[in-house]
């Protein structure tokens, strides 16, 4: 770590408190750093960086060897905190300000431009993502208990776990995925069969967000097309392994209904956290695909299945055949 770096830690972008912003007022065109800090925002600290790195160059007292500032000093300074208030570091900073190459302040100028254009896009759609979280958890938190016919979106799923072990293969890609697109990734499970033996955990991402995660090899991961489900949620807990009894009341909906499984069940966690002493509670969106059959028999006679799904608020269609 740089001396720039550990100051920039310390306080560099944090000002003083509004109080301590006194310039005094008297006849002299010298001013002591920390006047000069607490007018800029700065800390001491970073000013005298700025000094040792030539950006600044104030007069020192030879016998008390206190530094004294002038008004050139103290622009100067502005100046390099608005690049600092811009995103560059204070190592950029001394970069553009020693010397006076207007091409090069250009370049960098240019470069940081686009950089702040892809954190602002990255921020949106972060922003965006969390309106679908917020949507996602209302609806599942109010489905308890109920269920619903709905599109499946279509997603992809990375198996991260063998019981409550992780697999070691498959941590690269998790672990890229978690550094800067954590937000885009949802845990959960996949069911093959009722015994939670049978659960396969690990994590999903719909295939509209895997060019957020910046992934582009999805021969790595297993595809789960869109597909016409019967939908609804539950909790699960610590001490109660996955299982098909944990949704047994839809399955129970299902036989009423002549409902058929068309494959397999997953549920994905929407939100999970500490519930009590030592105990971990998740909240499951749940989805389990349906037959032809199924989707026959619960459409109105010569509806077309995509008429169907849009009544039902699904959703929108996909492009293969559900039947």
């Amino acid at each position: 770590m740089t001396s720039g770096e550990k100051i920039h830690r310390q306080s560099d972008m944090h000002p003083a408190p509004d109080d301590a912003v006194r310039l005094a007022v008297r006849d002299t065109n010298r001013y002591k750093i920390g006047e000069v800090a607490a007018l800029v925002g700065m800390s001491s600290e970073s000013i005298r960086y700025y000094e040792r790195e030539g950006i600044i160059s104030p007069e020192r007292n030879p016998l008390s060897g206190y530094r004294y500032y002038s008004a050139w000093d103290i622009n100067v300074l502005i100046k390099a905190r608005s690049y600092r208030q811009a995103g560059f570091s204070m190592e950029e900073v001394v970069s553009i300000m020693n010397g006076f190459d207007t091409d090069t302040v250009l370049d960098r100028l240019a470069s940081k431009q686009a950089e702040l254009h892809q954190s602002i896009m990255h921020l949106a759609k972060l922003m965006y993502q969390l309106k679908e979280d917020a949507a996602r958890m209302e609806e599942t938190a109010d489905a308890i208990g109920s269920f619903r016919f709905e599109y499946r979106p279509p997603m992809h799923f990375l198996q991260t776990q063998q019981g409550y072990a992780l697999i070691a293969s498959q941590c690269r890609i998790l672990s890229d995925w978690v550094k800067d697109h954590g937000a885009f990734i949802l845990p959960g499970g996949v069911y093959e069969g009722p015994s939670p033996d049978d659960v396969r955990y690990g994590f999903f991402v719909e295939d509209a967000k895997l060019e957020e995660v910046d992934y582009h090899n999805e021969q790595e991961l297993e595809a789960f097309p869109g597909c016409f489900c019967l939908a609804s949620s539950f909790y699960s807990g610590t001490g109660t392994p996955l299982c098909y009894g944990s949704f047994q009341s839809v399955l129970s909906y299902m036989e009423q209904e002549h409902l058929e499984i068309a494959a397999s069940p997953i549920s994905r966690i929407v939100h999970m956290a500490r519930d009590g002493e030592n105990a971990y509670r998740s909240l499951h969106q749940l989805w389990i695909p349906l037959s032809g059959k199924s989707s026959a028999h619960l459409r109105p006679k010569d509806m077309p299945i995509e008429e169907m799904l849009r009544d039902l608020g699904a959703y929108p269609f996909g492009s293969e055949s559900l039947l």
